[in-house]
C-alpha cells in the first residue's frame, strides 16, 4: 500500500514539474503543407493539404535580479485556440481557372464546387490563358457591388481572402464582352 502510494505521489511530482515547465514556454503555431496522390474516378489526382500543430518552445533562461522588482511581471499571453480537426479539414479554399482558347470557348473552372463560410480565399489562375482576365463574385440575386480580383495578366495568379457568408455566388470576369462568351460560374458557400 505504501509502495502504490510512493508512486502515485512520484507520478503526480512529474505532471507538476512538466506543467510548472510549460509555462516558462510560448506557444508557437506550425503548419507544413502536405500533397497526395488520390485515385478519383479513374484518375490521379494531387490533393493539396495543410498539416497544422502547436509546440512550445523554450523561454530564454534569464538571471534572477539581484533586488526585488517593484514592478508586477504582465501575464503571459494565451495562445490563440486550436482549430478542431473538423474545422481545420472544411475547404475554405477555391481556384478559379481561365480559359479562353477561342472565343467561344471563354470559361471558368472551379477546383471544387463548394467551399464553406467563413475567411475563404480565390485565387484567379490565369496560367493557361492568352487574354487578361479578372474575377468578380457576389451572392445570386445581389446587385451590389461585387468582390473583385484584379486583372491578372496571362500567366499571372492573383489571391485574395474573403468574408464569405452562406449562399450561392455567381462569378464572372467583367472585362468587355468576356462573360457574353462564358466565363461565368457559380460556386455555393455552405454553412460551416
Amino acid at each position: 500500500m505504501l509502495a502504490a502510494l510512493l508512486a502515485l505521489s512520484i507520478g503526480f511530482g512529474s505532471v507538476a514539474s512538466d506543467s510548472a515547465a510549460a509555462a516558462d514556454c510560448t506557444w508557437q503555431r506550425h503548419s507544413k503543407r502536405v500533397v497526395k496522390k488520390v485515385k478519383r474516378q479513374g484518375k490521379v489526382r494531387r490533393v493539396v493539404g495543410h498539416k497544422r500543430w502547436w509546440s512550445c518552445v523554450p523561454l530564454p533562461v534569464q538571471p534572477a535580479p539581484s533586488a526585488p522588482a517593484a514592478a508586477a511581471t504582465p501575464p503571459e499571453p494565451t495562445p490563440t485556440p486550436q482549430p478542431t480537426p473538423e474545422e481545420e479539414a472544411l475547404p475554405r479554399r477555391v481556384s478559379v481557372k481561365a480559359n479562353d482558347d477561342l472565343p467561344e470557348a471563354f470559361s471558368f473552372a472551379l477546383s471544387r464546387p463548394f467551399v464553406y463560410a467563413g475567411e475563404v480565399t480565390v485565387e484567379l489562375n490565369n496560367s493557361d490563358a492568352q487574354d487578361p482576365h479578372n474575377l468578380n463574385l457576389r451572392t445570386e440575386g445581389d446587385e451590389g457591388a461585387p468582390l473583385e480580383i484584379p486583372e491578372a495578366g496571362p500567366g499571372e495568379r492573383r489571391l485574395a481572402r474573403f468574408q464569405l457568408p452562406a449562399g450561392s455566388y455567381r462569378l464572372w470576369c467583367s472585362l468587355p464582352q468576356h462573360e457574353e462568351w462564358g466565363m461565368s460560374v457559380g460556386l455555393e458557400v455552405r454553412p460551416g
